[in-house]
């Protein structure tokens, strides 16, 4: 699996310096939703232009939350024009994220946050959609 392989390598990242646009998911912000992996490849991106986030919340989030303590990693990406993140609208990890690049020099101004629909909505749906399924199971 690429995730796994990216996730042990990073611990012995080398540097990209000819990345300019990356683009990354889940894998790289849900372990323990600390944003250490992210923030080595940052480190490993000096010359990085655009950076896509996907955020699924495809985890136990208030868990996660509960435990986070996102690590204040320094990187230099004297470059970045532009983050973009996609993200459910009650992701609260947008928030975190937006402390690390404030933190790391980034302004503001250049992170363009996407929200779509509700997560907590999402799996009421989904939930409901189970309980059907059983119900007409059932008959």
């Amino acid at each position: 699996n690429l995730k796994v392989v990216l996730r042990r390598e990073s611990l012995s990242c080398p540097t990209f310096n000819n990345l300019k646009t990356l683009s990354l998911g889940e894998w790289c912000i849900s372990r323990g939703a600390n944003f250490d992996i992210l923030v080595r490849l940052l480190h490993h991106t000096p010359y990085l232009e655009n950076l896509f986030l996907q955020l699924e919340m495809n985890f136990d989030i208030q868990n996660a939350l509960g435990r986070c303590k996102p690590n204040g990693g320094s990187f230099s990406c004297k470059h970045l024009r532009m983050v973009k993140i996609k993200c459910t609208k009650d992701d609260p990890r947008v928030h975190m994220l937006a402390q690390l690049f404030k933190a790391n020099d980034i302004p503001l101004e250049k992170i363009c946050v996407h929200r779509s629909g509700s997560f907590n909505l999402r799996m009421l749906k989904l939930n409901r959609e189970i309980n059907i399924a059983e119900m007409r199971a059932c008959r």
